[in-house]
Parts: structure tokens; C-alpha cells; sequence
């Protein structure tokens, strides 16, 4: 974990010079010391030292707060916690130190953002052997295509401040989706045809067709576990080529001719309808960033591009 919390401080912008002189203090790792934070402790330009507090299973004590004061150095101090801290910890630390303290929660979604955001890669948890009706869990095809992952639309943290739950523990995930590579041809209402190439994404939670516009997509895609979908989710042959004649109809301006009896020339909108029959239709994977939300005792599922949840039977996912 401490290679993770350095990738994402490099990220940050940030270079970590080495402490000299510090004691090892048990339970907090000094990965070093660093400037120009601007956005913590409300200064610039003063030295920040920077701790990591691996996880175990107790969270931190007051004692085990007070053994840091009186070992780290004075100044200022930014500790990153994968443990919680007892509220009379907290309450030392801030009372006796300039300490910014980012706990559990707060640390996981700044890993998962950057995971997200395709910042930083993290490597696939093994595949697990049980599997759900709805859900599961796949390994990406070999010697296949590049599955393409598409790029978050929504802030979680804007998300959770929003609805009061900024303190819920959130894991990030990829949702499994398609995109249809479309060849066919549009025919004007005088059996012209002209032919075509479209991208168009299909996605299962939503139960939505669109154009797939590719600069919506991640430079560099998370390797993260994928929840798929049941076969019952996933659009019929027959209602996907229904669905893109709506989507892949154009209007096209036609000049009408003109009366010999008015100078004025009208203009008219003239469909060229899909012809989905004929149409070419290859099937691409694809992935949609997501997050599991645990709260109440029971998990959801935020999907990124519409902010909308989906119920999630953790017991039985993969």
C-alpha cells in the first residue's frame, strides 16, 4: 500500500525529500517530507511531513496518538490512514499538532478516483470460483480485442456530499457493457443509399442505446474487477436492429423546386431511413466505471454516467 499512496502523491505533483532523524514510530511510516501543498493545512511553501498508517484490525488509541506526538518531529504533518482513529485521538492530534488527518474513507476514494480516472493501475484481485445468476466476475478475453472503458461523468464526492453520505465506504468497480460496430446503409425516400459506419454503445444497467462518442473513453483503462450481466439483460438481435433505426435515421435538408410563380425557394427535411436488415452488426467489448456503495448492511451500485443506482447482492457476487 505504501507504493500506492507514493504513485498518488507523485500524481499530485508532489516529490517526497527523505526526514533524516526520525525514530520509527510502531504503526506510523513516514514516507517522507514534501512542499507546496496548497490545499492542505491552508499554507504554502512550508514543509509537510507525510505519514502512512497500514491497516489492522484495532483502530488507532489515544495512547498510540500520543506515542506519535511525542517522537515526530514539530511542524506540520499529513497522515494518510488505511485505519480509523479513536474520536479521542483525533482529538489529541489536533489540539496538540498541525495535523491534516485523512481517515479510511476519505483515503479509499482518492485511490478509487485515481483508479477510476485512469491515473493509476491496480492490479485484478483472483477470480473467485462461485458465481451469481445476475452477476459475475470475468476475465478479460485473450487474444481479443482491447475491451474499450469509458470515462466517468460524475464527481462521488460532489455524489455523496449531496445525499449526506460522505462517510460511507465506496469500492470501485467496471460494469459490463458493449459496443456495436454498425455497417449499413441509409436510403433517402427515392431508394438512394448511402453507407455508413457508427459506434454505438449498449448498456445493460440503463437499458439504453446510444452513439458511442470515442473521446468519452480512458487513455489508460483500471484493471478492476467487472461485473457482468445475465443473458436476459442484454438487447435480442431483433430489438437492437429496431432500436437503431431510431438512432441511425438522419434528416437531410432537400431544396424544394422552386414555383415559377414565387421568387422564394423553400427548404425541406427529407428522412433517410437505417436499413437494419442488411446492417453489419460486430459486437465489441466494453466496460462503464462504477462504484459499490456499502451502507445500512446492504451494497449498490453507483454507475458513472448517470448517477443512478442499482441494487447489488454482494453475498452472491463473485
Amino acid at each position: 500500500m505504501d507504493g500506492t499512496v507514493r504513485d498518488l502523491l507523485y500524481l499530485r505533483g508532489l516529490r517526497l525529500s527523505p526526514s533524516e532523524g526520525l525514530p520509527e514510530i510502531i504503526g506510523f511510516r513516514c514516507l517522507g517530507m514534501a512542499e507546496k501543498i496548497p490545499d492542505i493545512l491552508g499554507e504554502t511553501g512550508a514543509l509537510v511531513h507525510i505519514w502512512h498508517v497500514s491497516s489492522e484490525m484495532l483502530p488507532v488509541s489515544a495512547a498510540e496518538a500520543e506515542r506519535w506526538l511525542v517522537d515526530a518531529s514539530s511542524g506540520r504533518h499529513w497522515i494518510l490512514s488505511e485505519r480509523e482513529f479513536e474520536e479521542s485521538a483525533i482529538d489529541l492530534l489536533i489540539s496538540s499538532a498541525q495535523v491534516e488527518l485523512w481517515q479510511p474513507d476519505k483515503l479509499a476514494r482518492w485511490i478509487g478516483e485515481a483508479v477510476l480516472s485512469g491515473d493509476l493501475l491496480t492490479e485484478r484481485p483472483e477470480q473467485m470460483s462461485s458465481e451469481s445468476e445476475e452477476v459475475g466476475e470475468i476475465e478479460p478475453p485473450q487474444n481479443s480485442v482491447v475491451r474499450t472503458v469509458l470515462s466517468s461523468k460524475i464527481d462521488l464526492d460532489e455524489w455523496l456530499i449531496q445525499r449526506g453520505m460522505d462517510h460511507v465506504e465506496t469500492t470501485p468497480i467496471l460494469l459490463q457493457a458493449t459496443i456495436w460496430a454498425v455497417k449499413g446503409s441509409l436510403i433517402s425516400p427515392g431508394d438512394e443509399a448511402e453507407f455508413g459506419e457508427w459506434l454505438v454503445l449498449e448498456d445493460p444497467w440503463a437499458r439504453k442505446l446510444e452513439i458511442h462518442d470515442e473521446s468519452e473513453m480512458m487513455d489508460n483503462a483500471p484493471r478492476l474487477r467487472e461485473i457482468t450481466v445475465s443473458g436476459s439483460m442484454w438487447l435480442s438481435d431483433t430489438d437492437l436492429r429496431t432500436m437503431l433505426i431510431g438512432i441511425l435515421e438522419a434528416r437531410r435538408q432537400k431544396q424544394a423546386v422552386q414555383d415559377s410563380e414565387s421568387p422564394v425557394r423553400s427548404t425541406m427535411l427529407e428522412r433517410w431511413r437505417f436499413d437494419s436488415e442488411s446492417a453489419e452488426l460486430t459486437r465489441l467489448p466494453a466496460a462503464i466505471p462504477a462504484w459499490i456503495i456499502s451502507r445500512d448492511g446492504r451494497d449498490e451500485i453507483l454507475h458513472s454516467r448517470n448517477g443512478r443506482t442499482y441494487e447489488f447482492n454482494s453475498s452472491e457476487a463473485p
